[in-house]
């Protein structure tokens, strides 16, 4: 399986304050870039999907129980939503951190872009994230997820998103953010499980 080790801020939930530059020092190629991109993935933003124009087919989706992990301190939540970046970009997908959980992503063709986010959630669903916490230690965590819609427009694709979560719900396999700790071979790792109780 592969790794990726995240480093994430250690307190501000989506914002390394250290690392921001003060506009005064940006140029302006660096403000409008700044302007479009998500801070936490560094997928273009819901600015940049917006002023992107119309898109024949657009899709919806959000992390199978992000909020819940975020129990497990919001190191553990930041990396989940940049290894989905990363698994969107490996599928071919235009896409877009909108906010929290959602990403958005526009293609041509809506059986195309329902392929591409399939395999998009094979690589997340197969792939182990190291979570780098605040005390320095690491965290194995794998059996990640996401739900989506695909539509015509946002509307349909948000209407689709919210069926397909409820159909995995009934096939009980939406993820609800508990993390338990597994063993396989020699290794020992955290598996996002579901958990009816968490929400």
């Amino acid at each position: 399986m592969p790794k990726h080790a995240v480093n994430s801020p250690i307190r501000e939930r989506r914002v390394a304050l250290t690392k921001r530059r003060q506009v005064a020092e940006m140029s302006p190629e660096e403000m409008r870039r700044e302007l479009l991109t998500s801070e936490v993935t560094g997928l273009p933003n819901r600015r940049a999907f917006d002023e992107a124009g119309a898109a024949v087919a657009v899709a919806m989706s959000d992390v199978d129980g992000l909020k819940a992990l975020n129990r497990y301190g919001y190191e553990v939540g930041n990396a989940i939503l940049k290894a989905k970046a990363e698994a969107l970009r490996e599928a071919n997908l235009d896409a877009y951190h909108d906010k929290g959980d959602e990403f958005l992503c526009r293609g041509t063709h809506m059986k195309e872009l329902t392929a591409k986010l399939e395999r998009a959630r094979a690589i997340f669903r197969k792939r182990t994230i190291l979570v780098e916490l605040a005390d320095g230690s690491t965290r194995p965590i794998t059996g990640a997820d996401f739900s989506y819609g695909v539509g015509q427009d946002m509307g349909e694709a948000e209407s689709r998103l919210r069926r397909h979560k409820a159909k995995r719900e009934r096939r009980g396999e939406l993820a609800r953010g508990e993390l338990r700790r597994i063993t396989i071979g020699k290794r020992s790792l955290f598996r996002i499980t579901q958990s009816p109780a968490i929400s």
